[in-house]
């Protein structure tokens, strides 16, 4: 019996919701830490020089993980167009917001470390690889494991605000590679980010505009 059916919480609900989440931390930082040691194996001398190939091999162990949905259950996690026309005017006010942020903050703090990378990567692979592995693999399971045990929106919302924190951790991984400061920095607007892009997900049924979205966001940062 499922918890808005009961009225009471058991604990094998509590124990369930709590798998799932801890499921979700294990997947999102095991796949950032594999992704990590595979990419030092990859550019190891002789490193590779095709840059575009180096910007696959970058996030090669997320992009695996994030595009077995596609060869799975697509509509499942997201690849589907869903009723993203229902939602333009939403998604286009999103996109002209994480446009204008980091426009913004390039110009009261500077340019963002993230200048030196090209704009494939920022552009293409991560949205690719971090969308199919936070809003497509993740959210997805954590709703569709909640929905067992509390009503629908309820369960939505769980999904989007667990994710977008685990999104947020992840984003710790750049300790080192980038000032402390930044890190923290997007550690919390990642978390906007996440509750966002978790929201579109979740309203239109489809994964595309996070993809979207998220890569407007990196290029203006970028580029």
């Amino acid at each position: 019996m499922s918890l808005h059916e009961s009225g009471t919480v058991s604990t094998k609900a509590i124990v369930r919701s709590a798998f799932y989440v801890l499921w979700g931390v294990v997947l999102v930082w095991g796949a950032v830490f594999a992704n990590t040691v595979v990419y030092q194996a990859l550019s190891a001398p002789p490193a590779t020089v095709n840059p575009y190939l180096n910007d696959l091999s970058s996030d090669a162990v997320i992009l695996f993980v994030a595009f077995m949905p596609i060869v799975w259950a697509p509509r499942f996690f997201g690849y589907q167009v869903g009723v993203i026309a229902k939602h333009w005017r939403m998604l286009l006010g999103m996109a002209a917001f994480f446009v204008a942020a980091p426009l913004l903050y390039r110009l009261v703090l500077g340019e963002t470390p993230f200048g030196a990378n090209t704009w494939f990567f920022e552009g293409v692979v991560v949205p690719l690889a971090e969308e199919g592995l936070m809003r497509g693999i993740l959210l997805s399971l954590l709703v569709w494991g909640f929905g067992r045990l509390y009503r629908e929106s309820t369960a939505a919302w769980m999904g989007i605000v667990f994710s977008a924190l685990i999104f947020a951790t992840a984003h710790l991984n750049n300790l080192g590679s980038y000032p402390m400061g930044f890190v923290l920095f997007q550690v919390g607007f990642s978390i906007v980010v996440g509750l966002a892009f978790g929201y579109t997900r979740v309203t239109t049924q489809s994964i595309y505009p996070a993809i979207v979205l998220h890569s407007l966001l990196n290029l203006a940062a970028t580029l």
